[in-house]
């Protein structure tokens, strides 16, 4: 989880200022300093997860399809 921080805070023993990053934070411990209202969820990171996980399912669909279709050529052969 990736986070901006709203203010001065200190987080495994490293202080952020105001609207920097603060990364690579376990999922509990951002939704606590969300829940404190001392950070906010890095939006763009967020979008940036989603896009890369979307293009990586759509790769692995691509490749299984792929895969499929060699499968059905091969037994096709194999009939003649």
């Amino acid at each position: 989880m990736e986070l901006i921080s709203n203010g001065v805070i200190k987080h495994k023993g490293k202080w952020y200022g105001p609207g920097e990053k603060i990364t690579q934070v376990k999922k509990d411990d951002g939704e606590r300093l969300i829940e404190f209202g001392v950070a906010r969820p890095d939006e763009e990171a967020e979008k940036r997860k989603a896009e890369e996980m979307a293009k990586k399912k759509a790769e692995d669909d691509a490749k299984a399809n792929e895969e499929g279709q060699k499968k059905q050529q091969n037994k096709s052969k194999d009939k003649e």
